[in-house]
Order: C-alpha cells, then structure tokens, then sequence
C-alpha cells in the first residue's frame, strides 16, 4: 500500500467519524426527529461547529419556552388558574436563565461552559414542574409546548456537555 493510499483511506476514515455531528448530537436527545428537523433546517447550521449548534439550540430553546408561556397564558381558566400561573412563572424563570446563557457561548472556555451548564440545567428543570402541577390532566397543547421547550434545552446541554 502505497504512503498516498494511507492518508486518503485515514482521511476517509476522518471525515466519516465526524461527518455528521447533528445526527451524532440528536440521537441523544428525548426526542432526536424534532432535534434533527430543528437543526437541519436552520441555514446557520450549515457547516458549522458544537458552538454554532449550541447557538442555534439556545435560539430554539428561548423561543420555544417563549411559546410555552404564550400556550399556557391562552389556557388559563379560573379552574385551572393557580397551575397556570405558576407554569408561567417557571417558563418565566427558565427564559431567564437561558437569556443569561446568551452571552457565555462566544467565549466558550472552560468556566463559561460550566455556566452555561448550570444555567441549561435550572432551565431545564424550570420547564417540567408545568407537567407535575397538571399531572395526566395536563392539556394536551400546553404539553406538546412544553415537550418542545424541554427537547431543545436538553439538546443544549448535551452540546454544552460536549465542549
């Protein structure tokens, strides 16, 4: 085998292990065809790094905890108002945390990836007690919103774990 044949089949070999980071990184998410559908379809993603993904995950994950707090303010009833306003009031808390988050990813060294740790983790806890305070009784448009919050935070961290 030839010295030219060596490196072609090594970087070969490269580009394959690395080819594919989406598909590396939503096969870990809870819901990895939501992840996948996400993130190939934002232009940005297009060729870029874990912190670009982490980027575009945090955008995704700000609108979409925004969206769970404009769904459960569209539900509340005087029936259900106490569960509802304390859902908000943790999507609320959770906006927060990943609006803090924002600014930690262009300079991703190693104490603003913990950061950016802790903050996606108390998000990503503010975004379920909404399912514990309705339990089964949850509607069913709030849980598809919060679901979705909950998937793109989660995919955040697991970028964030990967840095």
């Amino acid at each position: 085998m030839s010295y030219s044949t060596i490196i072609f089949l090594y970087l070969a070999l490269l580009s394959q292990c690395h080819a594919d980071l989406i598909a590396d990184l939503c096969t870990k998410s809870n819901n990895p065809s939501l992840c996948n559908q996400a993130l190939r379809s934002d232009p940005r993603s297009k060729g870029v790094d874990a912190r670009g993904l982490a980027r575009i995950a945090l955008d995704n994950s700000l609108s979409a905890t925004q969206a769970s707090i404009n769904v459960a303010r569209s539900m509340s009833s005087p029936g259900n108002k106490d569960k509802i306003d304390t859902c908000i009031e943790n999507f609320d808390d959770a906006v927060g945390n990943l609006q803090e988050a924002k600014p930690l990813i262009p300079k991703l060294d190693r104490p603003n990836i913990s950061t950016l740790q802790t903050k996606g983790s108390t998000a990503l806890t503010d975004v379920r007690p909404c399912s514990e305070e309705f339990g089964a009784s949850e509607p069913t448009k709030l849980k598809q919103a919060t679901n979705k919050a909950y998937t793109f935070i989660q995919l955040l961290l697991i970028i964030a774990n990967t840095l």
